[in-house]
């Protein structure tokens, strides 16, 4: 699928910017957007409620949590 970005008024610190790092990775500047714009918008990967739940530090007691009337 072919798509054509077009960017005005672009602050040139970050063209260069751009330039720059293209240069570092030996992409093209068209490469170097994909690579961006790949790395910015692909879904995180999912885990399961139970790996974020133990991943989660030790804060207290579920007494420290309760409510107060």
């Amino acid at each position: 699928m072919a798509l054509t970005l077009t960017f005005t008024d672009t602050d040139e610190l970050l063209i260069a910017a751009l330039h720059k790092r293209a240069r570092a990775h030996g992409r093209s500047l068209e490469d170097e957007h994909r690579d961006i714009l790949r790395s910015a918008l692909r879904p995180l990967p999912k885990r399961p409620l139970v790996d974020i739940l133990r991943g989660m530090p030790d804060v207290g007691l579920d007494t420290d949590f309760e409510r107060r009337c």
